[in-house]
């Protein structure tokens, strides 16, 4: 660029018109009457005419949409762009020898519809193009990469030397005319190239934003792909695992039914037989007395007499009878289930490829299942809870998860892994199903599966020391008074408690005259009675010392007496009994003697509520004396309660690794929890910080 600041002839080459500089950006056309907008963005004037609206005062830049007030005598009220006009002018300037010469096309000529003219020309072979032939020249194979021009511009650098040398005229004179404003020109010009060069170094950064933006786009339809086979993948996953818990279900069903069925023909049958001999016997007594002679009366006398005070005797067994009658089969369920179901899918995420924040992962081995009978279940991956309200009727609010999200986010984590042990499998050390866990007074940790039978002892730092082989399928220990152990168990449909000491030698062990059937939880008051829960029966039984059968309160329901499958039960200082209401997902409270205290908790998503609420434990000591822990397995939590039933804070949650934690005990002279999670088949141990 000269020093005056003009336009040298060497500054303009072939490609400053490549990108239409002189074509406006509304009519594709060269410029004609040029407007130059605040922005620095150039278009005919009656383009921008026709652009502008007739409504307001402003106009909005068709190219980088800036609005701009639109001058008093309207748009022709917008500075001329006369550098633009000027390189149009040299445009348009006449050329005898290349105006109006119509040049054919070097590669087709002739065609049957007449001769076809070039519009463009190529740098490197020389060739002029038609349309059609300047798109596909430089995309061969052979000529890839030739520099393709437009007639247009090759017109424009012919005619743009007769600019220059009038330029160059109009400079002389503005030279001799006007002196005194060559030094503010040169500092001006010295100005705006210092800006013009800071303007120009950001330009490769808006390329690269542009190209890792574009880069991103291809890879997030990648991703949106996968992402999408993923889902297909897994829906199918859960389908087929329906579909298979349906043929169980139905061939449960048809075992249960055929069962009740033959109970019911047996018992008609015994009945129908006994009715036959009572009419026969009543008949022919009958008769004899209405037709028979004296003799033959005292002659029957004596079997007649034995017979009917036999068939006086029979009655119908109504115990039985009730039983069958009374007993309903029924498909027990809810909207929960299924929603849980179905928050287990998974949820979608998006993350910064740096966050290390953990991520859930597909859990073959999900808590939620009627693990209180030994049968094929329906498995669900373990993810953060992702409301479904409008896939599920449920008892939440909507408004529930932006304010889960951010209790979660802010969840109080006071408490560090010390360690965790165990993986699937029956070796030493190895889990199938860990459940009752309990810390002896030395610190060791006893272990509980209720699939291989045993109960395993581990030390402090998770070694194996020793494995003891049960009598019953165990599900929960608690120590006695006596520093024995007693563990809920089932053997052939029937529930016990069984009472053993420290090394796993069986004592005794009671069943309450077979009135347990699928004992789970237990706890042990200050009166050393015994609290058990019975998952099939939804009751609460409390027991003597010595096993006997003292109260017991529940049935199927959701009332402040019924329960759905409670799991596991604890006491307060106050002998309270604590009972996780599992399928109904509350926590419920009752005095000593059975009476009904209050509940907390309800399925949802807040604080103070649970999904599939597992072991509870009380605190102790301290100001936080009778306050509850309690594992909220279907929110991956534990949560500490005051014994009001009012949330305290979060004692674990999903970003400490935790998933579907089952049961619990504690170490509060140590400040150490350890818990059980019975579908990883891990067990771990945390520091309980103050």
């Amino acid at each position: 660029m000269a020093a005056n600041g003009t336009t040298s002839p060497q500054s303009l080459h072939v490609w400053d018109t490549k990108d239409n500089f002189l074509v406006c950006k509304l009519c594709s056309e060269v410029y004609t009457n040029p407007k130059l907008l605040p922005c620095l963005h150039t278009f005919c004037e009656d383009c921008l005419e026709r652009f502008a609206s007739v409504d307001v005062d402003i106009v909005e830049c068709p190219v980088c949409r800036v609005n701009h007030t639109i001058p008093d005598l309207g748009v022709a009220g917008f500075e001329d762009n006369g550098f633009v006009a000027s390189l149009c002018e040299a445009l348009s300037a006449k050329d005898e020898d290349t105006r109006g010469r119509e040049v054919p096309c070097s590669v087709c000529g002739d065609d049957e519809d007449g001769e076809v003219l070039s519009v463009s020309h190529c740098i490197e072979c020389g060739d002029n193009l038609c349309p059609d032939c300047a798109f596909a020249h430089p995309r061969t194979k052979f000529t890839r990469g030739h520099h393709v021009v437009s007639l247009f511009e090759l017109l424009f650098v012919k005619n743009k030397g007769k600019l220059d040398e009038r330029r160059k005229d109009i400079d002389q004179d503005f030279d001799k005319e006007a002196p005194k404003y060559r030094a503010a020109s040169e500092r001006s010009l010295s100005k705006v190239k210092g800006f013009l060069d800071t303007a120009s170094k950001k330009i490769p950064s808006y390329e690269t934003s542009i190209r890792k933006l574009r880069e991103s786009e291809t890879h997030k339809a990648r991703q949106k792909t996968e992402v999408s086979e993923q889902i297909a993948e897994t829906t199918r996953k859960y389908i087929s695992a329906v579909e298979e818990q349906k043929r169980f279900l139905l061939s449960e069903l048809e075992t249960v039914y055929e069962r009740e069925k033959l109970d019911i023909e047996a018992e008609k049958d015994s009945l129908s037989v006994d009715l036959v001999r009572l009419r026969s016997t009543c008949d022919f007594t009958e008769k004899l007395l209405r037709y028979g002679s004296d003799l033959e009366v005292i002659q029957y006398q004596d079997r007649l007499i034995e017979n009917l005070q036999e068939v006086g005797k029979l009655e119908p067994r109504d115990d039985i009878i009730e039983g069958l009658v009374g007993s309903e089969l029924l498909f027990v369920t809810e909207d929960a289930d299924v929603q849980y179901v179905l928050q287990k899918m998974g949820q979608l995420e998006t993350r910064l490829k740096d966050d290390t924040t953990s991520v859930s992962e597909a859990d073959a081995n999900s808590a939620d299942e009627l693990d209180d009978v030994d049968r094929p279940i329906l498995r669900k991956d373990d993810v953060d809870v992702m409301r479904l309200d409008s896939l599920t009727k449920s008892t939440d609010d909507e408004t529930d998860q932006p304010e889960r999200r951010d209790s979660m986010a802010h969840a109080k984590t006071t408490k560090r892994l010390v360690l965790d042990f165990g993986n699937d499998g029956e070796g030493e050390g190895q889990f199938l199903a860990p459940e009752g866990v309990l810390f002896t007074d030395t610190g060791d940790i006893l272990v509980l599966d209720s699939i291989q039978k045993s109960m395993q002892v581990f030390g402090q730092e998770g070694e194996f020391k020793s494995r003891v082989k049960l009598p019953v399928f165990p599900r929960n220990v608690v120590w006695t008074k006596e520093g024995y152990l007693a563990l809920t168990g089932n053997m052939h449909g029937r529930g016990c408690v069984v009472i053993m000491d420290p090394e796993g030698r069986e004592l005794r062990r009671f069943d309450a005259d077979g009135k347990l059937e699928f004992v789970h939880g237990i706890a042990v008051d200050s009166h050393s009675r015994f609290i058990l829960t019975d998952v099939r029966k939804h009751k609460v039984t409390i027991h003597s010392p010595e096993g006997d059968l003292v109260h017991q309160f529940g049935k199927y329901g959701n009332d402040a007496y019924s329960f759905n499958k409670p799991h596991y039960v604890t006491v307060n200082s106050r002998d309270e009994l604590i009972v996780c209401d599992r399928g109904n997902h509350y926590v419920k409270v009752y005095d000593y003697q059975g009476k009904f205290l209050r509940k907390f908790g309800g399925c949802g998503n807040d604080a103070n509520n649970f999904i599939y609420p597992y072991g509870a434990c009380v605190l102790t000591s301290g100001d936080s004396a009778d306050d509850i822990v309690v594992c909220d397995s279907g929110h991956n939590m534990l949560k500490i309660f005051h014994s009001d039933g009012n949330f305290h804070r979060y004692v674990l949650t999903q970003d400490d690794g935790l998933m579907s934690p089952k049961t619990l005990a504690l170490r509060e002279e140590h400040n150490q929890l350890v818990l059980t999670e019975r579908d990883r088949c891990y067990v771990k141990v945390y520091k309980l910080e103050d």
